[in-house]
C-alpha cells in the first residue's frame, strides 16, 4: 500500500473489524478455587493487573565466523496485582489464607504445591461487553503479599499488591 493512500481514516470506525481499541478498563482476573471467594469477592475487589509476559531465551551457536541462534527455555513473568481492601468484604483475608498455604507464618512451615497452586483466568472484554480475549493462567499462587500504607493525611482507600507466580499461560483468543 502506498504511503499517500495510508490514513488514520480506518481507525476507529464504524463498520466492524476498523480497529476498535482495547480500553484498559474492560477487564477481569478471576482466580478459581480460593476459599471464602464467594460472589467473586477478589474479581469485585481488582484494581489493576498486568497482561501476561513471556521471555525466551536465546541460544547461540557460533560456528567458524558465523552463529545461529536457537530458542530456549521460556519464562513467564510475575503478575503484580492491586486490589482495594474493602472493610466489609475480606479482600485481605482470603488472600491472606491463600498466601498461607504457601508459608504459613504461625508454623513456619512452606506449603504444598498442589494446594497452593490455583488456576486463574484474565478475560479482556471489548466495549460492548462481548468477550475478545482470554489467558489461562496455570499454577498460580502468590509469592509476595504487600498489605498497603496507611495515610492518616489521605483521602484513598487502602491497596493490597499481590505478587502472583505462575507456571504458564495459554492465550485463548
Amino acid at each position: 500500500m502506498p504511503l499517500d493512500s495510508l490514513t488514520a481514516q480506518h481507525i476507529g470506525g464504524q463498520a466492524p473489524g476498523e480497529f476498535e481499541l482495547q480500553r484498559q478498563n474492560n477487564g477481569l482476573l478471576f482466580i478459581v478455587g480460593l476459599e471464602g471467594n464467594i460472589d467473586n469477592v477478589l474479581t469485585l475487589a481488582l484494581s489493576s493487573f498486568p497482561i501476561p509476559k513471556v521471555t525466551q531465551g536465546i541460544i547461540e551457536v557460533r560456528y567458524l565466523n558465523e552463529s545461529r541462534k536457537f530458542p530456549g527455555n521460556v519464562t513467564f513473568d510475575d503478575l503484580t496485582i492491586v486490589y482495594r481492601d474493602y472493610v466489609d468484604r475480606n479482600s485481605a483475608g482470603i488472600l491472606l489464607n491463600w498466601r498461607k498455604l504457601c508459608y504459613d507464618p504461625a508454623t513456619g512451615k512452606v506449603g504444598r504445591v498442589a494446594q497452593a497452586k490455583k488456576q486463574a483466568r484474565i478475560v479482556l472484554y471489548s466495549p460492548t461487553g462481548d468477550l475478545e480475549r482470554e489467558y489461562e493462567l496455570q499454577g498460580v499462587w502468590p509469592s509476595s503479599f504487600d498489605g498497603g500504607e496507611i495515610d492518616m493525611a489521605a483521602e484513598d482507600g487502602v491497596n493490597i499488591s499481590l505478587t502472583l507466580t505462575y507456571d504458564k499461560f495459554i492465550p485463548k483468543f
